[in-house]
């Protein structure tokens, strides 16, 4: 029979091993134990919460950045913005001071009527001139 050269190589091996020793005692004295606890490293400290209220605002860390967003008073309504005792529409315009597109021809209408207030100024001056002699 023929035995290959792996086999006689795994036998060989195999008796040469020694023999299994038990397995190593474990120092468990108070010494010990008082080393092995004072090895083990501090945690990290804790991290913030992600979101914190303070009065006023909210802080916050996002992408590498820390945010604060103020409420106070950045959060009342602003002018223009809400319906008051006078039941007038907010003005989208208002706080920007946009003008409203107009088209070429609504320019000469504006300017008629810029030019009509006008002869009306001078008329109602002249009536206070005349009163006032």
């Amino acid at each position: 029979m023929k035995t290959s050269p792996a086999i006689l190589l795994f036998l060989t091996a195999a008796l040469s091993l020694p023999a299994q020793e038990s397995p190593p005692h474990i120092d468990a004295s108070p010494e010990r134990l008082r080393k092995f606890v004072a090895s083990i490293p501090e945690p990290p400290p804790p991290r913030p919460h992600k979101l914190t209220f303070r009065f006023g605002a909210i802080e916050f860390r996002a992408f590498g950045t820390r945010w604060r967003i103020s409420y106070l008073p950045g959060l009342t309504p602003l002018a223009g913005t809400r319906m008051t005792t006078t039941r007038e529409w907010p003005d989208a315009f208002a706080l920007t001071n946009t003008a409203i597109a107009t088209t070429p021809r609504s320019w000469h209408t504006q300017r008629q009527i810029n030019a009509e207030m006008r002869r009306i100024e001078k008329t109602e001056m002249a009536k206070v001139r005349v009163n006032t002699d």
